[in-house]
């Protein structure tokens, strides 16, 4: 009974300090990563833009549907459903998503910033990000990172070129 007091206990701090780190950490977050694909710029620039395409390059994506007014949505394997809207678009050079949605764990939006570097492309992507749950802000800060996203993106995306 007594490990049972303990265990329980345990749990309850804890708990109760994810949450409290959690509540601590700021809602809005900036990350980037840069990559040299080997790939023209043109090239990088279709793919990235071509969303109905991406579930062929991205593992994690099982679907991507076009809605209305510039809208798509991502369709994790897992079931998972994010809105993006395009709400900046500069052909080869700039590319700016914004996740839409009401009452979402986080939000934000991704700029992708494109330059040649001889035969490759430099790809920036720039993470404005925010994590409303204070315990997904833990996470996304200590365990997930808030680099984890592009990371896995960026080599997927390294990858479909190869």
């Amino acid at each position: 009974m007594k490990l049972l007091i303990f265990i329980l206990s345990s749990l309850t701090v804890l708990i109760g300090l994810v949450c409290l780190i959690g509540w601590m950490l700021p809602i809005k977050h900036t990350a980037s990563r840069t990559l040299l694909i080997n790939a023209e710029i043109n090239a990088v620039w279709l793919k990235i833009n071509n969303y109905p395409a991406m579930p062929q390059w991205r593992n994690e994506l099982k679907k991507v549907t076009e809605l209305s007014d510039g809208r798509w949505q991502e369709i994790s394997k897992s079931g998972d459903m994010i809105t993006f809207f395009t709400t900046e678009t500069v052909p080869q050079k700039r590319l700016v998503r914004t996740i839409v949605g009401e009452k979402l764990m986080f939000g934000g939006s991704w700029t992708f910033e494109l330059s040649r570097h001889e035969r490759a492309t430099k790809l920036k992507i720039t993470e404005n990000g925010e994590v409303y749950n204070i315990v997904f802000r833990f996470v996304a800060k200590f365990i997930m990172g808030h680099h984890g996203s592009m990371d896995k993106y960026l080599t997927q995306l390294q990858d479909s070129f190869k």
